[in-house]
């Protein structure tokens, strides 16, 4: 059996357990039609990850016909950010490193060649794993992942108000396509023509969800359109007054807190941006400049850097680098990692969004010069004084 047969059998037998798990999306499995995504615990890259029957993380290190002592150091790995991690592969083969595993608390889930009936034994429980927080994080997304992205640092239009614009186009039908949505923004004449990325950022909130083709409100999205209505914002025209008496040097929180407070509300239901938030909150100080969020990120949180700060289409050569071992070569040349890897709207559209929010100070300058140009030392976040978390 190779290692894709391995994994088959072994997910096969999880999905009749009732647990819950993604496989990597590695070539040597693109055959397998299992939910794919891509994982990084400590530089490494597990081969099935998820929660069990009880709802505990875990990660398995697959294994075909050979190395099986490569796996134990792979797994090891994997201790530093799940609560259990096993070694998967055939039972002859495990067995010869089974008198190593175990002792070093991991578990082994065994395929038999002959009948491919598969036995787990479990390991033991870790406590506090260091990068457990970042794959909780991750896990979370992806269990109530509708969205066609997820990076709020990929939003263009500064001002947020903007992203909320596409629920008022559901008062008269539940579901709508892409097209449809388009056509009724230029119907109601929205002053933002970027009404792609409106509606693409309104998903990426979490307030539309996405079904195929095909746009609804999700349940906070019904929740928000209400409590407009309720506060007198009853259509989408009076929205653009809200967004007219708050651009420019003013913001939502300073003209409307307590709409701030409640958009607040809205966005720590997306839990990348909460665990971004909370990540901000840990500096335990009020300004906290730009090389201290990515080395935190690239230190402590490379999941939440990957899908959060770096922009699509380089994701591929940073996970490469977490692997090899180089993500020191992030933290070197800050300006090179901007440029090359980092969201441009990561230190202007998204750090305007907090301002907003109220979940930065006024006091925040935005950066609007070429991303060479900015010095990670000394561009400072300033926390607000209401966020509610």
């Amino acid at each position: 059996m190779n290692e894709a047969e391995v994994v088959s059998v072994i997910c096969e037998h999880l999905q009749n357990e009732k647990w819950q798990f993604w496989i990597d999306d590695h070539p040597i499995h693109k055959e397998l039609n299992f939910q794919k995504h891509c994982l990084l615990i400590g530089g490494a890259r597990p081969d099935i990850f998820g929660l069990n029957d009880v709802k505990q993380i875990f990660a398995v290190e697959v294994k075909g016909l050979k190395d099986y002592k490569k796996a134990l150091g792979q797994a090891l790995t994997y201790k530093s950010g799940v609560n259990i991690s096993y070694i998967g592969g055939i039972s002859s083969l495990l067995n010869k490193i089974s008198n190593i595993a175990i002792p070093s608390g991991l578990g082994l889930i065994s395929v038999n060649e002959t009948d491919l009936k598969v036995e787990i034994t479990n390991p033991l429980y870790n406590v506090s794993p260091i990068f457990l927080e970042d794959i909780k994080n991750e896990l979370t997304v992806l269990q109530n992942q509708k969205k066609k992205n997820r990076s709020f640092s990929s939003f263009g239009r500064t001002h947020i108000i903007n992203y909320f614009a596409p629920i008022f186009l559901f008062q008269d039908e539940d579901i709508k396509t892409k097209q449809e949505l388009i056509q009724n923004f230029e119907k109601v004449g929205w002053a933002n023509r970027a009404y792609s990325e409106l509606i693409s950022g309104a998903n990426t909130i979490g307030i539309l969800d996405l079904n195929g083709n095909d746009y609804n409100l999700s349940k906070i999205g019904q929740f928000c359109l209400e409590h407009f209505l309720t506060i007198g914002i009853d259509s989408i025209s009076k929205l653009q007054e809200i967004l007219n008496k708050t651009k420019r040097n003013k913001c939502v929180y300073s003209e409307f807190p307590s709409l701030a407070k409640f958009l607040q509300l809205i966005y720590f239901q997306n839990p990348d941006f909460k665990q971004f938030i909370s990540i901000l909150q840990s500096c335990g100080k009020r300004e906290i400049s730009s090389r201290n969020i990515i080395d935190k990120l690239v230190i402590d949180y490379p999941n939440l850097f990957l899908n959060f700060f770096v922009k699509p289409t380089a994701k591929d050569k940073v996970v490469s680098i977490f692997l090899f071992g180089n993500k020191e070569s992030l933290m070197e040349d800050y300006k090179s990692t901007i440029s090359d890897f980092g969201q441009y709207n990561f230190f202007f559209a998204f750090k305007r969004h907090l301002v907003h929010l109220g979940v930065l100070s006024q006091e925040n300058t935005t950066f609007y010069k070429k991303t060479e140009e900015l010095d990670v030392e000394n561009d400072f976040w300033i926390l607000g004084k209401d966020v509610l978390i």
